[in-house]
């Protein structure tokens, strides 16, 4: 009779999880909607070490918004970054930032994602995810820039921004090319873009979480959407 509940239990779980992800599924068809994963960040900063004795400082401004998106046995599922720290340098005097990235003349550049605050709307997903990114040694995820390049962009005033780095992820550091959209206003930076990878490429193992009736596994590929913006302090 135990046993029997436990099924049922579990059944009954899994049946509330597939009626979720179908009607997220179905939520997302419709036009013009923000889900809410996709809300920018409520806590912004900079990089505690990044100071600029020689050059311009940029930090990460109020609307900047991360989040990715991966698939499981079950359902796609979403995590967002409710807190963001992210600074620039450029070399030199100039303010101009269009000139600035033109020339190669951002000194460093760094984001990154506190995994305490990057979040889904499961607390077991998030439990799972903190253990896969071996969170407890490794706080943050981390992009750190290398190299850049701006061209024009596809209208008048908008540019293509390719920014060359590494991405640290629990513990491990990988080559990455980040190649997005971009828009210079008001001496601030707007980059946005979406990038693939795969949780393997960083020695992760996808997280999976066993029910008694069935195993739930996420899968290997994700996604991540950027849409960061740099200005002067």
């Amino acid at each position: 009779m135990k046993h029997m509940m436990q099924v049922w239990m579990a059944t009954a779980a899994v049946m509330v999880l597939t009626t979720m992800a179908l009607a997220d599924s179905g939520n997302q068809l419709q036009q013009n909607q923000t889900h809410w994963y996709q809300a920018a960040a409520t806590l912004v900063g900079p990089i505690d070490e990044k100071t600029a004795e020689k050059g311009t400082l940029l930090t990460l401004q109020t609307g900047s918004s991360l989040y990715m998106e991966g698939g499981s046995t079950l359902h796609m599922y979403q995590m967002n970054a409710h807190s963001l720290k992210g600074s620039a340098i450029l070399k030199g005097s100039s303010t101009d930032l269009v000139k600035a990235l033109k020339a190669g003349k951002v000194g460093s550049m760094s984001l990154a994602v506190p995994i305490a605050t990057f979040k889904s709307r499961e607390g077991g997903l998030d439990d799972n995810a903190a253990k896969a990114l071996k969170a407890a040694d490794n706080p943050e995820i981390r992009f750190d820039l290398t190299k850049e390049k701006l061209t024009a962009g596809a209208t008048e005033g908008s540019y293509v921004l390719t920014a060359t780095g590494t991405l640290t992820i629990a513990g491990d550091t990988e080559p990455v090319t980040l190649s997005g959209d971009a828009n210079v206003t008001d001496n601030q930076i707007r980059f946005k873009g979406v990038q693939k990878l795969k949780m393997t490429d960083f020695k992760i193992t996808p997280p999976s979480i066993s029910l008694v009736v069935t195993a739930i596994t996420c899968t290997d590929d994700i996604t991540v959407y950027y849409d960061v913006i740099f200005g002067a302090k």
